[in-house]
């Protein structure tokens, strides 16, 4: 499968890599291997050493934390990918003693991973998700599950929220969001929104509990932003019919798709709201939240894969509803600029080979 490069993919939480440790995860396809280094900068190694083919991921840091040692012979790399010490014979360091480093860096409490050359790494499409990561500890509740599926269909699956009100039914849905109409915003090459809003309704029980008074209409929201190729920041709340947004309960999330393997999505979601604030309310909260996404929407995602198989999606017409307007554009997007990357390669290429 072909992978967008020229842009930035969610490797983790900041906090899953501790000083002094490797952490191992495979994102593209690719085997990695994650370290901090002595002033606390992450770096990111191909997990393969360049002799034998080992595991770097199974060594040990060495040198202050500023290399890997390989667990087989003992060969030291550092953050660059070069090898820095061979403790065989004379010890010198053959020139082809090297394994690929990848451009990563800390922003908004995330490990994020640069897919294509680190030369070319644009800090400046890495979207602000501070509003989620800067949230009080006790109104957030956050996890990784990797889910058999293709990323796009996780991207999907968040983009058209009308399945809330089945896949869901009795604790997210209520019914607005499939009568609510979508709008669509284009927010450039890389980015699109999708927005659905309803006044008249009963907010969802999970969100009727929290309101001033229960079982009174509301207005409610239901708020996408996709960015290339799989952060989507969502808003969802309910208010009392005709009162301002801020008399009433929202959640800001983020859900975020990084492509393990074929077939297989890292999937890190990262939940947060504006009420039920302490760490009682997030105690009783919390299994709602890892139902919804273990219990209901991983199996119905792993299911869709099983079904389609390593047919292609267009390939076999799926039938299009007014919800699946942002989920099309999104796909529609994503091949668009995975289709210019491909069509510059040769150029550049060509153009490398045109210069004296």
């Amino acid at each position: 499968m072909s992978h967008l490069r020229h842009a930035w993919y969610v490797a983790g939480f900041a906090d899953e890599l501790a000083p002094g440790q490797l952490l191992a995860r495979t994102l593209l396809d690719e085997p990695l291997v994650f370290f901090r280094q002595p002033d606390g900068r992450v770096a990111a190694l191909q997990d393969r050493c360049a002799h034998r083919f080992a595991p770097l991921s199974a060594g040990t840091l060495c040198e202050g934390g500023a290399a890997v040692q390989c667990p087989y012979h003992g060969l030291r790399f550092d953050a660059t990918g070069a090898c820095v010490h061979n403790p065989h014979g004379s010890g010198a360091i053959p020139r082809a003693a090297r394994v690929r480093s990848w451009a990563v860096l800390e922003r908004h409490r995330l490990l994020w991973l640069w897919a294509g050359d680190a030369v070319a790494a644009d800090e400046a499409l890495i979207p602000d998700l501070s509003a989620v990561t800067a949230a009080p500890q006790h109104a957030t509740i956050r996890g990784h599950q990797p889910t058999a599926c293709d990323h796009r269909l996780l991207a999907d699956n968040i983009l058209d929220l009308t399945h809330a009100d089945y896949l869901h039914a009795g604790s997210l849905g209520s019914g607005a969001i499939t009568r609510a109409q979508a709008e669509v915003t284009d927010l450039g090459p890389r980015s699109v929104r999708i927005r659905w809003l309803s006044s008249g309704d009963l907010a969802p029980p999970a969100f009727d509990q929290h309101l001033r008074e229960q079982g009174r209409p509301t207005d409610q929201w239901t708020e996408v932003t996709w960015t290339a190729p799989g952060v989507m920041q969502l808003h969802v709340g309910a208010t009392l019919q005709g009162e301002p947004r801020e008399s009433g309960v929202d959640t800001c999330n983020l859900h975020l798709a990084t492509p393990e393997t074929t077939g297989r999505t890292h999937y890190w979601y990262w939940s947060t709201r504006n009420f039920a604030i302490g760490a009682e309310a997030n105690a009783a909260i919390r299994p709602l939240i890892e139902f919804a996404f273990s219990q209901q929407d991983k199996p119905m995602l792993e299911a869709q894969q099983r079904r389609i198989g390593t047919a292609d999606f267009w390939s076999l017409k799926p039938v299009m509803l007014a919800g699946d307007a942002g989920a099309v554009r999104a796909r529609r997007k994503l091949d668009a600029l995975i289709g210019a990357e491909a069509a510059a390669a040769p150029r550049a290429h060509t153009e490398m080979e045109s210069t004296p």
